[in-house]
């Protein structure tokens, strides 16, 4: 069963964009704790990103600094700018479609910077979130590691992504 996406669709709209592009970069930031790929972002410093959902009209300002998402309101073009549908996004983000198969089948589109943009888009299809490492920034050692091993054992990311392909 497949969930609909009207709803998230509906909110997005109501939200002004800064704030998404606040909430989202926090959460990114959360995300990168304990991550090793966080210091790939170095080669990215100073560049930004527009993410454009194009079927809910929304567009998502992001600079790179630090190893660090920024919100950023310049309305000046980026160095990276990616623009789809929301479900295209949604399959990004649980893995459930790689990359390649998105930007080549043009349901996700990049413009800018070549460089940079195949350097995100590679980054991308290399990374592998690793829970353990997260959680143990997060909250210590400790409770981090029984907590990962919970985690692992749930496989959320299974379930997430046969709610959004089925």
């Amino acid at each position: 069963m497949k969930l609909p996406v009207w709803p998230l669709k509906f909110a997005l709209r109501g939200i002004p964009d800064t704030v998404h592009s606040r909430l989202l970069s926090h959460g990114f930031n959360h995300l990168l704790q304990g991550q090793c790929f966080r210091s790939r972002l170095e080669y990215l410093q100073g560049k930004r990103l527009w993410l454009t959902i194009t079927d809910s009209g929304n567009t998502w300002r992001f600079r790179i600094q630090d190893g660090r998402f920024l919100a950023d309101n310049l309305q000046t073009a980026p160095e990276i700018h990616i623009s789809g549908k929301l479900d295209d996004f949604l399959l990004l983000a649980t893995r459930s479609e790689d990359p390649d198969t998105l930007f080549f089948a043009r349901r996700l589109s990049m413009e800018g910077n070549t460089e940079d943009g195949l350097y995100l888009k590679n980054m991308l299809d290399a990374m592998e979130f690793d829970s353990e490492a997260h959680f143990k920034a997060f909250i210590g050692e400790a409770i981090g590691t029984r907590l990962a091993a919970h985690f692992k054992r749930l496989d959320l990311g299974r379930h997430v992504n046969t709610l959004i392909r089925s």
